[in-house]
């Protein structure tokens, strides 16, 4: 069982959120909704429903909306990395370059072409190097009272 801290999440619109934040729907009508970047711009890609892998620019957004989570992280599966000699990574999965997690997604019509969504940046250069993952999760809190608050299954089986 998932067990939230009060502290640990707000209730709102996801033009609040900040990147880096899950936002869980309250109700039917909502979606699981993570939010990174792109350039400086807070953007939300959808993790469930009928926009499932899609994303929208976040500032102004009252729509869309649910418990909003800050500060969680990204765990990816070692197992579950996508063959990168292939063509372009699966919708929804997380890939490792740079100095940057990426999340792709894309527009509503967006013909299969992919955007990828900054999740964290600064991290050790990988060089020219990366990885793709199929299998990830959202997790908050540290150490022994880490918990899983949503995960994927294989993207790239989608």
């Amino acid at each position: 069982m998932k067990l939230l801290s009060p502290s640990e999440f707000t209730v709102g619109k996801v033009g609040s959120a900040k990147a880096l934040s899950l936002v869980l729907p309250t109700s039917k009508y909502e979606e699981t909704i993570l939010v990174g970047q792109i350039v400086e711009a807070a953007t939300a890609v959808f993790l469930s429903g009928a926009h499932k892998s899609q994303f929208f620019e976040c500032e102004g957004n009252e729509t869309w909306g649910g418990v909003i989570i800050p500060d969680v992280r990204i765990e990816v599966d070692e197992t579950s990395l996508v063959d990168s000699a292939r063509s372009d990574a699966p919708p929804l999965s997380v890939i490792r370059t740079d100095t940057r997690l990426l999340l792709a997604a894309k527009t509503e019509r967006s013909f299969g072409r992919l955007t990828h969504v900054t999740l964290h940046d600064n991290l050790a250069p990988a060089g020219e190097f990366r990885a793709e993952f199929a299998k990830w999760q959202v997790v908050v809190g540290e150490g022994q009272n880490t918990r899983v608050v949503w995960s994927t299954t294989d993207v790239s089986n989608e």
